[in-house]
């Protein structure tokens, strides 16, 4: 019998990317499971069924574990399957540290060959922990060759953009210049013998070794899945630096290295988890992994770019790292009453799952355009050999053709309202639904609300859901250089009147109510939550719990109204100063 709950859940949420379940495998958004928890405490008893339709990483199926809870998971993307599965049922602890130690003794004998070489310091034999490789470019001018490293590197050691040219003196920049193959330039290496850490500039048989062509040598399987111009996130750089399939974002030594550990991933007593790790360090052990001249530089998310510097990281130290981190997930999922079952399938058909029989539903859709999923999972879904149906992504892809996966905003109204319908055919009567949702674009929102009202479903409340360390975008943002949103909402929702008239279509909004509540607001609101991001997320919440149109309320819409009515001191918005020039109003 469904928990019997009248009132929606209204306080805000803060969650930490701290936990083993966040951070074993990385995924393109994640929800702290920690953060999902309360929600599911609150609409649910033990034992209860929790249903996740786009459940990525499975997050939502770790908190249903930690619970007590029944979980049901299911996604479109190969890839967000093999890792939720991996997240919510990896095996006993004890399987997994034996299939980590065969697979690491397994493979010695080719990180020996791979990765090994000398000390300069003892002269004993010393591991290769990465190799930094760079660009070589034409110069416009003289037509020499010269490598990116040499040219754009300042004498403090950051990077220009305007490159010289080592021959001719020549100044360039990278996009007037034709690409050839990348060189190895700097090197990393640890001795255990003299204890060092030594990152210098190559020796000749370092330089043999990295450059040696080893693919057609390579026996083991590995993807070449081509990598088509017709992909949202292929870019004419790929084709410029001969980017042509999976294997291309690879050196030949890592594509080696990743080739026989996925061959022996499927040998050892526990093959799901192994491959787990295998996909886990998949993309930093290849040339997406961007170098920095004072930290390395995560790949860049959303994109398939490929930096000119680039780290070659040794694939063996990566794997050895990543296999402790799945240890230790496996050591922290204890038993409890909970269950959780994965399942391939578009959130438009869940088919698996009975009317009526579900307590409640958690998740976390795509938000419009903001990433293409079935193209950020590119390299993990070739090595799977199993990729995503983008005809069936929720997404805004007006670049696109249909039959490739483009779609318009009523296309991706149309897949999010029978995403909605089958949450409200499978919720129980009186049971909920929590949605967290964001968009900087008013007209995604709207048809997000549009989507949701079609379904039969009515949204009670809105929260605020912190995940506590803002993305990269995020920061830019918080720094006024790029416009998104970085603090989701919980949409929490119920079965309403199916067919009626949308509330957010029925209601005048009230601006100088508006600007009420942000000035009550900021009276109160601690530095973090006067922050655009956050007053953006809270107008947000005022229209929805209303049901007043969104439209003109943009996240450089509601920045505009602030601008207007409000002082910005370090970041954060304060009450106007009665020394101020502006004339306050709602509308600039």
């Amino acid at each position: 019998m469904t928990k019997k709950v009248s009132e929606p859940y209204r306080g805000e949420v803060r969650g930490s990317k701290g936990s083993v379940f966040y951070r074993t495998h990385s995924y393109h958004t994640k929800v702290p499971p920690e953060g999902i928890v309360p929600f599911i405490e609150y609409y649910t008893d033990p034992g209860d069924t929790v249903v996740d339709p786009f459940c990525g990483s499975g997050m939502t199926g770790v908190a249903a574990l930690q619970t007590g809870r029944h979980g049901i998971l299911s996604d479109l993307s190969p890839a967000a399957v093999h890792i939720a599965s991996n997240n919510t049922g990896l095996g006993a602890a004890e399987d997994i540290a034996t299939a980590a130690r065969n697979m690491l003794a397994e493979l010695q004998d080719l990180e020996t060959e791979l990765y090994e070489t000398v000390c300069t310091d003892c002269t004993c034999a010393a591991r290769i922990e990465y190799t930094v490789w760079s660009d070589t470019l034409v110069c416009p001018s003289c037509g020499d060759e010269v490598l990116y490293w040499d040219a754009a590197r300042a004498e403090s050691g950051d990077l220009r953009k305007d490159l010289t040219c080592t021959n001719c003196g020549h100044q360039f920049r990278k996009t007037k210049a034709q690409v050839r193959p990348a060189q190895p330039v700097l090197v990393s290496v640890s001795c255990s013998s003299c204890k060092s850490r030594q990152q210098r500039p190559l020796t000749e048989s370092e330089k043999q070794a990295a450059t040696l062509p080893r693919r057609e040598r390579v026996s083991d399987w590995y993807p070449t899945s081509p990598l088509h111009s017709w992909r949202e996130m292929w870019r004419g750089q790929h084709r410029d630096m001969g980017i042509a399939t999976s294997a291309d974002f690879f050196t030949d030594r890592n594509l080696q290295a990743l080739a026989a550990a996925w061959r022996v991933a499927q040998q050892t007593c526990a093959p799901q988890a192994m491959r787990f790790a295998v996909t886990a360090i998949v993309n930093r052990a290849s040339k997406r992994y961007q170098w920095n001249p004072k930290r390395p530089t995560n790949v860049l998310s959303g994109t398939l770019y490929i930096a000119s510097l680039t780290y070659e990281f040794n694939v063996m130290s990566l794997l050895r790292r990543k296999l402790r981190a799945v240890e230790q997930l496996a050591a922290a999922t204890t038993p409890t009453a909970g269950t959780v079952t994965t399942h391939l399938a578009s959130a438009t058909n869940l088919e698996h799952i009975a009317d009526h029989s579900v307590d409640y539903v958690f998740t976390d859709p795509p938000f419009g355009a903001n990433i293409y999923y079935s193209d950020a999972s590119f390299l993990w879904e070739a090595w799977l050999d199993n990729f995503t149906d983008a005809t069936e992504e929720a997404v805004v892809s007006t670049s696109l053709k249909a039959e490739n996966g483009g779609k318009t905003l009523d296309d991706y109204e149309k897949l999010m309202t029978e995403s909605f319908g089958e949450i409200a055919r499978i919720l129980k009567p009186g049971a909920w639904a929590s949605v967290m949702f964001h968009n900087s674009d008013d007209a995604v929102w709207s048809t997000i609300v549009r989507a949701i009202d079609a379904a039969g479903l009515c949204i009670e409340s809105a929260v605020a859901f912190d995940k506590s360390q803002p993305s990269f975008k995020g920061i830019k943002q918080i720094t006024h250089s790029e416009r998104v949103s970085s603090f989701d909402l919980v949409l929490q929702l119920r079965e309403g009147v199916t067919n009626a008239e949308p509330r957010a279509q029925t209601r005048n909004r009230d601006d100088n109510e508006i600007l009420r509540l942000l000035t009550e607001h900021l009276t109160t609101a601690t530095p973090r939550q006067r922050t655009t991001p956050y007053l953006h997320s809270y107008v947000m919440r005022i229209l929805l719990e209303r049901g007043w149109p969104l439209t003109g309320l943009s996240y450089a819409g509601v920045e505009d109204l602030l601008a207007h009515n409000f002082d910005l001191k370090n970041a954060a918005w304060a009450l106007r100063s009665p020394l101020s020039e502006h004339t306050p109003g709602a509308n600039p």
